[in-house]
């Protein structure tokens, strides 16, 4: 059977699920994940940098809701239950925004702690998606959502999108994440449609003083060093282009670097030689430290380069300054005080 046949399948089933629910009456009784009938306590949630305080939440007579966003309206209709979050970035705000215990689902990356501010709060949620861009609507639909959170920056997430839409589920899709403005709208946009509108504001407050506080630390520098960047998404070293490596880029050129490396691509010795970088900051997106950059750190060549002889490396977890959420701000400052210390000495 092909995944649309199945897809149109599950719409009949999930039709046919919603009327008997409408004639025979809902209850009030939240039971919790598909997989597990337990709620996880939401006072157990491990502390992190960054998260915001808890001001009181938006009342459920301030739903219905609709959303205008990214050309689509959106209308939901109770304060949402079972959020089923399909990507990495949307996953990660949405579980500090409204809980663990109002999450169904989210992707398995999440409860990687170079991933995601929010890792200790994922072990809460009872299912975790398969790895990869590729979500099947079959099983989101599978997991009752009352709200879809995704973005769409590969042609899976994109098909999904598609399919999902035609389900009468709040679906919002997110397109735009590579700019701090682009971020703050999204962060206020699931901060409405999950019923968190203060705690949303206030995330978007610390990344705009975050990133205020770096600006104005680095608006009299002189220089700007020669920056080479790493990732290592495929467990080897890739190199990060200005043209690409997610945020990265972005946060370079404001904490005061000079990324130099126009296209990004597999790291080779001596196109980093050739660059000639005074700072190499290292994208640790599995955890490993430099674990998978020992092949290129370590050879002989690159022992003469400025940033190896003077010692300055930097190692960032992904979700500090690679994946575009409202943690950026932690990144910009760890990328700014390696590459302008005397900013901060005062």
């Amino acid at each position: 059977m092909t995944r649309f046949r199945r897809f149109v399948l599950m719409l009949g089933l999930a039709a046919a699920a919603t009327a008997l629910v409408a004639a025979c009456g809902g209850d009030d009784d939240d039971t919790g994940s598909a997989e597990s009938g337990s709620r996880p306590n939401p006072t157990a949630t491990a502390s992190l940098a960054g998260a915001a305080p808890s001001p009181t939440a938006t009342p459920a007579s301030a739903f219905p809701v609709t959303i205008e966003h990214e050309g689509r309206s959106v209308t939901i209709k109770e304060r949402p239950k079972r959020i089923v979050a399909l990507s990495n970035d949307v996953a990660d705000i949405a579980l500090r925004l409204a809980g663990p215990e109002r999450v169904a689902a989210l992707p398995a990356s999440n409860g990687t702690p170079s991933l995601a501010a929010g890792a200790a709060m994922a072990g809460s949620v009872a299912t975790k998606l398969p790895p990869g861009t590729n979500p099947e609507p079959e099983q989101i639909l599978s997991l009752k959502p009352d709200l879809v959170l995704i973005t769409t920056r590969h042609g899976g997430e994109q098909d999904a999108a598609k399919l999902l839409e035609q389900v009468n589920v709040p679906l919002l899709i997110f397109a735009h994440w590579g700019k701090p403005e682009e971020i703050a709208e999204n962060v206020r946009v699931i901060g409405k449609a999950v019923g968190e509108v203060e705690k949303a504001e206030q995330l978007v407050k610390e990344m705009e003083a975050g990133m205020e506080r770096v600006k104005k630390a680095v608006s009299g520098v002189q220089t700007k060093p020669r920056v080479v960047a790493f990732s290592d998404q495929a467990n080897r070293p890739f190199l990060i282009g200005k043209s690409g490596g997610g945020i990265t880029p972005a946060l370079i050129a404001m904490a005061g670097g000079e990324l130099v490396a126009d296209q990004g691509g597999p790291a080779q010795t001596e196109r980093v030689v050739a660059l000639n970088p005074d700072v190499i900051v290292i994208i640790d997106v599995w955890g490993k430290g430099l674990e998978n950059y020992r092949s290129i750190l370590d050879a002989p060549a690159m022992q003469a380069l400025p940033a190896v002889k003077n010692n300055r490396i930097i190692v960032l977890p992904a979700w500090q300054a690679f994946l575009p959420t409202d943690q950026v701000w932690v990144g910009l400052e760890a990328l700014a005080k390696a590459l302008h210390p005397e900013a901060f000495r005062s």
